[in-house]
């Protein structure tokens, strides 16, 4: 009886932080803190903007963001409906009100809102409800897929338990599943992936590798930078059927079905459109330039000014800057693309800026922690799984800092981090319990 109670405890104790996740959510649903979702009167703006506090742009814009959370959340919902009332696809990012026709944005979450407000429609419901109601579904089946992920990987069920806990008790999450951004669907849907492609790699079944394909693929179409990841799936797959060449191209090509499955229409639809060949999105010079300014030393108008009089976009711009940086400055330039975008992604939880309180402090020391204490297991540990999740964590770390690193970009890698940090956890637990040191 009590061997059956200690082996059913961590499922019981997943159950509990379910609930506790989804108290938590409703508490943040209901009271709804954060100074980005407080609206400033119609008034109090226009003096602002008279004072000089904010120019007319931001005061349109902020008109409508307290609703939302964000400026790009605003514009994602209003690129949604403008998909929805007109059949033009388009990410209007000046917030100009015309109908932008563009490929700004890759399509995975403009689809998942159009969905949304379908609903919404249907039910007679507020848009941005229902969205709300839809993310913390996600953000709290987050917390479900970091256990069953652990669980697929470690045979001490305690991983799951602690990696999944520190998730429910995250603040990021409680914070982004009430804007309508791309974190919460994104994160989601990229660790169903990963949990996909674990049943596979144990099944071998041709479905389960499609089904991979398919919501790698999407997930994709909401966060491109993840694209790369996929070379470490295919390397786990090659190590274990290392002399079965045949697996390797059976299963390349299923994926290669997958992939044009979901992105083949969209490539499609722009070539028609654009008569060019565009991927993923033309989002990404922005993102270029954005993240060329080593440590903000430069003022950016004087980038503007010298790239409109060069006559370049914003990509060429920018990798003549890097290129001419790490040709003056070695040292400053390799720094930043290594040691200070890293930190820039993971200085803070993101989103604690938006709020006052005395926790806060501490969530921030233990934000700090966490990250840390992965960073130092994917370096130390020499287990196979934790090699294998280190590899994501490192691959997505090397390519993000190619582009604008944020916090809200670090977010997104938060579950990897957190399976790092319940392995390290667990395991440091159990070498104090029996002073096996080789374990780790």
């Amino acid at each position: 009886m009590k061997k059956d109670i200690r082996l059913r405890l961590p499922f019981y104790t997943l159950l509990g932080i379910l609930m506790v996740s989804f108290a938590l959510h409703m508490y943040f649903l209901i009271d709804h803190p954060g100074s980005n979702f407080i609206r400033i009167p119609t008034e109090q703006l226009e003096q602002m903007v008279e004072q000089g506090e904010i120019d007319e742009y931001t005061a349109t814009l902020k008109e409508h963001t307290w609703k939302y959370g964000s400026r790009d959340a605003y514009l994602y919902v209003k690129m949604a409906n403008q998909l929805l009332e007109h059949g033009v696809y388009g990410y209007d990012t000046h917030n100009t009100g015309e109908i932008v026709k563009n490929a700004f944005v890759t399509p995975g979450y403009p689809l998942i809102l159009v969905g949304l407000i379908v609903v919404a429609e249907i039910l007679n419901a507020d848009q941005m409800s229902i969205i709300k109601l839809f993310n913390m579904f996600l953000s709290i089946g987050t917390v479900l897929l970091i256990f069953l992920i652990a669980k697929k990987l470690f045979p001490n069920p305690w991983v799951g338990v602690v990696a999944s806990g520190i998730y429910a008790f995250y603040f990021p999450p409680l914070h982004y599943f009430r804007m309508a951004l791309t974190e919460v669907p994104g994160i989601f849907f990229f660790c169903l992936s990963i949990y996909i492609f674990l049943i596979a790699l144990e099944t071998g079944t041709k479905r389960f590798h499609l089904l991979f394909a398919v919501f790698f693929c999407y997930t994709v179409l909401i966060r491109p930078v993840i694209a790369p990841l996929v070379m470490i799936g295919f390397i786990v797959l090659c190590m274990k059927h290392w002399r079965d060449v045949k697996k390797w191209i059976e299963v390349g090509l299923i994926w290669f079905a997958g992939a044009l499955l979901v992105m083949g229409p969209w490539v499609i639809r722009n070539y028609i459109a654009f008569d060019e060949f565009i991927l993923l999105s033309t989002h990404s010079g922005n993102s270029w330039i954005a993240g060329s300014n080593p440590y903000n030393l430069y003022d950016f108008r004087d980038y503007l000014q010298e790239m409109e009089k060069l006559g370049m976009d914003e990509k060429e711009y920018a990798h003549m800057k890097i290129m001419e940086g790490f040709q003056t400055d070695f040292g400053l330039w390799l720094s930043w693309f290594t040691v200070g975008k890293t930190y820039e992604l993971f200085k803070i939880p993101d989103g604690i800026y938006f709020y006052s309180h005395w926790l806060l402090t501490y969530i921030k020391k233990i934000h700090q922690f966490l990250v840390i204490l992965a960073l130092i297991t994917a370096i130390v540990s020499r287990k196979r799984e934790v090699m294998g999740i280190s590899a994501i964590l490192v691959t997505y770390i090397l390519f993000s800092n190619l582009f604008l690193t944020i916090p809200r970009y670090g977010f997104f890698i938060t579950p990897i981090i957190f399976l790092l940090c319940g392995y390290a956890i667990c395991t440091c637990l159990g070498i104090i319990g029996t002073k096996r040191w080789w374990r780790f």
